[in-house]
């Protein structure tokens, strides 16, 4: 399975790293991503993806960098992405949702089978695209659990 690996200082991206790996890990986001209705911008069903995530063991390695006039995440080589800290969201489930998109772009890159077309998509279509609807799984069952874990808490 994906794993991603960030040794840097930033604690948000360090907590949001881990959140995503257990995401990454869980057999119910595979699930999740097998039951999504077929996605706009790629001929693969969604069950061929999950098995592609699923199986796929690559490493994706993550910076991070401050600068408010550029783009929120960098892909800089295939298994490495820079996350800027100034665009970053306060909300952990945010930074989960854009680095697991960003995780998937990135094996995307190195996966011939995970194919995908980029191009600009209608808001009414952009809820229905691979790799961002997949990232928005990741994003609910962040909440999700942090919702239970709060609750075995009480």
């Amino acid at each position: 399975m994906i794993k991603l690996i960030y040794d840097g200082k930033n604690s948000a991206i360090a907590v949001a790293v881990e959140k995503s790996n257990e995401i990454l890990q869980n057999p119910t986001f595979y699930e999740k991503v097998s039951s999504l209705p077929q996605m706009s911008n790629t001929i693969l069903t969604s069950r061929e993806i999950a098995d592609i995530l699923r199986r796929n063991n690559q490493k994706i390695y993550i910076g991070s960098f401050w600068n408010p006039f550029s783009k929120a995440t960098i892909i800089e080589k295939p298994c490495l992405f820079k996350v800027n800290t100034y665009k970053m969201s306060s909300i952990t489930a945010f930074v989960v949702n854009s680095l697991i998109n960003e995780a998937i772009l990135a094996v995307a890159t190195k996966c011939d089978g995970l194919y995908f077309e980029e191009k600009d998509y209608e808001e009414v279509d952009f809820s229905n695209v691979f790799p961002w609807r997949i990232g928005e799984i990741a994003e609910i069952l962040t909440r999700k659990n942090r919702a239970l874990t709060f609750q075995s808490n009480i």
